[in-house]
């Protein structure tokens, strides 16, 4: 790794801890995760791929499974989800998607709390790919939808619409209830499934920055 790539990996990382530290953060969960939470349960959490800067804060030093496209662009992301106590898993649907998805799904096997971005890595938006449903459905593990928020932030016009949030701001957190993928469910169906209980989650946060 040459000097640029660490250099933005600890700008990275300085800005992650900025916008936590100098944000006002309002958390919004459901009474069944915070169970969850409380009880250690081990779950699945599946958050949009325009919405996952401030979740890193949220769930930062959990030791959270994250998988993570094996591009140049991945390998940064990953060195600062790690900086932040993550364990991360490389690959995604498209590269080294089979071995990554195996990985992860012994990952929830064992215990183990894991979060997929289901529309990654290149969409299209909002639009539920299998792997996390499949893992779900092998592994026994809820999934829990959950989003962020900000109040002032800039949008990435590109086909996540990536929020970058500023610091010094007003942040919402939501978890939904949980989604559960049994054996014989029909992975169609629990797609739309999930999707709506994102799409609501997502919703729901904006809704309470737009209230602030």
């Amino acid at each position: 790794m040459n000097l640029l790539d660490r250099l933005l990996i600890e700008i990275g990382y300085c800005y992650i801890w900025l916008i936590g530290k100098t944000s006002k953060i309002i958390i919004k969960n459901s009474q069944i995760h915070d169970e969850l939470r409380r009880s250690n349960s081990p779950v699945i959490y599946a958050l949009w791929h325009g919405r996952q800067i401030f979740l890193i804060w949220a769930h930062k030093c959990e030791g959270i499974g994250l998988l993570i496209s094996r591009s140049k662009d991945g390998e940064l992301i990953a060195k600062v989800a790690e900086k932040f106590g993550y364990r991360v898993v490389r690959g995604s649907t498209s590269r080294g998607g089979v071995e990554s998805l195996f990985s992860l799904i012994e990952d929830a096997k064992e215990g183990n709390v894991i979060a997929f971005t289901p529309d990654g890595p290149r969409g299209p938006q909002r639009i539920v790919k299998p792997g996390v449903l499949i893992t779900a459905q092998k592994s026994g593990l809820p999934i829990i939808p959950v989003a962020y928020s900000a109040k002032r932030k800039y949008i990435v016009r590109h086909w996540d619409e990536f929020h970058i949030p500023y610091p010094f701001n007003k942040v919402s957190v939501c978890h939904g209830n949980p989604v559960y993928v049994k054996e014989n469910d029909s992975l169609e169906e629990k797609s739309k499934e999930l999707k709506i209980a994102m799409d609501e989650i997502t919703a729901e946060a904006d809704g309470i920055i737009s209230n602030e």
